[in-house]
C-alpha cells in the first residue's frame, strides 16, 4: 500500500482518504483498510507540508529574544516522531490562511453577500438531504457568515426539529429552538439557544427503538427498517478547499463534536449529514491538513455544491 500511495497524485489520495473515511462511518473498516487509511492519510499530510515547505522557504520571523527563525527550515528540522502533531509553521500558516480568506469575506459587499446568501439558501432546500431531514442542527449565523436565518426559518416552517449550538467551556451541544426568537447572544456574541431540551435529550425522548415504524414527537412517520431518521447539520467555517477540507475558526468546536458523534455509541436511529456553508471567495485549491480533522460531506456555495 505504500508504494501504490507514493504513485497517487493529490486528487486520487483525497478520494480514496473520504472513501475510507466513509465507509468507517457506515460498516467499517478491515485491518487492512484501517493500514491503508493511516498510510494515505501519512502520505497526504507529508504532501501538504512539502508544499507548505517550499511557500514557508523564504519567509523568516524575529522571535521575541531577537533571533531570526527560518519557517522553512524549521519544518524541515523537527523531529520525526512529532510527525503526526502539526508544526509550528504549519499552526501559523493555517492562521494565516484563516485571516486572509475572513479578510476576504468581510469585505462582501452587503448587496453581493444578500444574492450569495439567497443562491446558497436555494441549493440547501432543493437538496435532497434536507428535503429528507426530519432534525436540522443549523449554526446561528454571525457576522459575516453565510447567513442561516432565512434557512432556520424555512426548517421550522417545514416541520423540521431544529437545534442550535450552545458553548459550555471547551464543548459544544445543540439545543432545540422552536422559533428565531429562542436565540440570544451568547459567546463572544454569537447567537446561542435557551437551554430547553438538548440534542441527546430530545433523542432519549424519541423511544427509538431499531425495526419498529411509530410517530415521533413532531408527529412525522419513520421506519427504521428503511431510512432512520434523517439529520443535516450546517456549520460554519473560516477557509475551505475543493476536498472540502475546512479551517474553522480555531477553537475546534466541531470537530471535537463530530468526534464525539462518531467515537460514541452510535446514534441510534439517526443518520448524519454535515454540509458547510460557505462564499465561493472562502474556498482555496489545498489547504493544510490534519489527520484528525472531519470532512463536511457537502460543501456548499453559491455556484456550486462540491
Amino acid at each position: 500500500m505504500e508504494k501504490n500511495s507514493q504513485k497517487m497524485n493529490v486528487a486520487q489520495m483525497t478520494a480514496r482518504i473520504n472513501e475510507l473515511y466513509h465507509k468507517s462511518q457506515a460498516e467499517g473498516l478491515t485491518d487492512v483498510e484501517k493500514e491503508e487509511q493511516k498510510q494515505l492519510r501519512s502520505a497526504y499530510v507529508a504532501n501538504v507540508r512539502a508544499n507548505l515547505r517550499g511557500q514557508l522557504d523564504n519567509i523568516s520571523i524575529l522571535e521575541k529574544d531577537g533571533s531570526i527563525t527560518d519557517l522553512g527550515k524549521n519544518m524541515v528540522n523537527r523531529n520525526l516522531r512529532e510527525e503526526a502533531l502539526p508544526t509550528e509553521a504549519e499552526k501559523l500558516c493555517k492562521s494565516k490562511v484563516r485571516r486572509q480568506i475572513l479578510a476576504k469575506r468581510e469585505q462582501l459587499e452587503p448587496e453581493a453577500k444578500a444574492w450569495y446568501d439567497g443562491k446558497i439558501r436555494e441549493k440547501i432546500l432543493a437538496h435532497q438531504a434536507y428535503q429528507e431531514a426530519q432534525i436540522i442542527m443549523a449554526y446561528a449565523s454571525y457576522r459575516s457568515e453565510v447567513d442561516t436565518t432565512g434557512l432556520i426559518r424555512q426548517a421550522l416552517l417545514d416541520g423540521k426539529c431544529v437545534f442550535a449550538p450552545k458553548v459550555s467551556g471547551e464543548e459544544m451541544e445543540f439545543w432545540q429552538i422552536i422559533s428565531l426568537e429562542d436565540l440570544r447572544r451568547g459567546y463572544k456574541g454569537i447567537p446561542e439557544p435557551a437551554e430547553n431540551i438538548s440534542f441527546p435529550e430530545w433523542i432519549k425522548r424519541q423511544n427509538i427503538l431499531p425495526g419498529t415504524v411509530s410517530e415521533n414527537s413532531i408527529g412525522q412517520k419513520r421506519d427504521l427498517r428503511r431510512g432512520l431518521y434523517q439529520a443535516m447539520m450546517w456549520m460554519p467555517g473560516a477557509a475551505f478547499d475543493r476536498s472540502r477540507h475546512r479551517i474553522g475558526y480555531g477553537k475546534g468546536f466541531y470537530d471535537r463534536y463530530l468526534e464525539r458523534w462518531h467515537h460514541r455509541e452510535k446514534q441510534p436511529g439517526i443518520r448524519l449529514t454535515t454540509a458547510a456553508l460557505a462564499y465561493s471567495c472562502q474556498v482555496v485549491p489545498q489547504l493544510p491538513y490534519e489527520a484528525h480533522d472531519v470532512l463536511p460531506d457537502l460543501l456548499v456555495t453559491e455556484r456550486e455544491i462540491l
